[in-house]
């Protein structure tokens, strides 16, 4: 299975402690993934359709259990979903209108969060919850770090982003092929919010593969850094090289001072070498900068006699 998912199969083995956390994460689910049709005398039919196996299981459990009802639970093909399985679950009459009304819904309003179920910051994240089961979706952390709720009503989507907000999370409203949808960016932004969902093992294994793509970034960065490095240092040494060639074949070695001559000797002799190294070589042993300053001095002297020839 995806991150996804496992993360939605996480939530819905959650066992909230209160009644009112369980109407709310089921009046998140209604909210986001039910739709109501209106049938003659009056007559309501609640349809919840999702395409994941472990949250239609969910909704139905939370029907019975919260409100006593005998939804029904059915499996369709969807053509549009490639052949996949949808599942819907149905209350019709009576039972529609007493479920719509406990979770604060009126087919008649203008949708946005039930202030009447979410008074509580437990319920507000329950309700969170419930949204995320029936349209959400967060991509795996080893790719990118993207969470998102797809829905289908702009006001319900502002209205979701205010209540996002309360948690001091920065949520963001786009729209994709006519959908409105709320998304984080952000390890930060995601982590807090699969912990307000309650999807704790989801939130450490997004952290620890965080950790580990650091630590991945860190050593590439330092390899990368280490071959610049090198490469730099070959280049250096190659152009020092042939500066002192030359500088010998115009002059001769007799013309360089003592200390100048032993340094460009073992230049020749061990062009590989680091700066570092090369000081351990000279008698008496000299510092790195010590042997940078010759070395300077050594090309500068074949850039002034390079400068009198022309």
């Amino acid at each position: 299975m995806s991150y996804s998912s496992d993360t939605k199969e996480e939530l819905c083995r959650l066992e909230p402690d209160s009644v009112c956390c369980l109407l709310a994460e089921l009046s998140g689910i209604v909210s986001a993934a039910g739709s109501v049709i209106l049938r003659g005398g009056g007559q309501r039919r609640l349809s919840i359709e999702t395409e994941n196996a472990a949250v239609a299981r969910r909704a139905f459990r939370l029907l019975q259990e919260v409100f006593d009802v005998q939804p029904e639970l059915m499996t369709l093909r969807r053509a549009r979903l490639g052949g996949r399985s949808a599942h819907r679950i149905e209350v019709s009459g009576d039972e529609a209108s007493f479920v719509l009304e406990g979770c604060g819904i009126s087919v008649l309003q203008r949708r946005g969060v039930p202030r009447e179920v979410t008074v509580r910051k437990c319920c507000r994240m329950s309700f969170l919850r419930g949204v995320f089961l029936a349209c959400g979706s967060v991509t795996d952390p080893l790719k990118e770090y993207h969470l998102e709720y797809v829905l289908g009503d702009e006001a319900f989507a502002q209205a979701l982003q205010r209540l996002i907000s309360r948690f001091d999370l920065d949520a963001h409203l786009t729209t994709r092929r006519e959908m409105p949808l709320v998304y984080l960016k952000g390890q930060g932004a995601i982590t807090d919010m699969l912990s307000i969902l309650g999807a704790q093992s989801a939130r450490f294994a997004m952290e620890d593969a965080f950790i580990r793509k650091e630590l991945r970034n860190n050593a590439n960065r330092a390899v990368n850094c280490d071959s610049a490095n090198a490469e730099r240092s070959v280049i250096a040494a190659s152009r020092q090289t042939q500066a002192i060639e030359r500088l010998i074949a115009a002059k001769g070695e007799q013309s360089l001072p003592p200390q100048l001559l032993q340094t460009a000797k073992l230049r020749l002799q061990y062009p590989e070498v680091s700066l570092e190294e090369l000081g351990r070589l000279c008698d008496p042993p000299v510092g790195k900068s010590g042997v940078n300053h010759r070395l300077r001095k050594l090309e500068q002297m074949a850039k002034e006699l390079e400068e009198g020839m022309s």
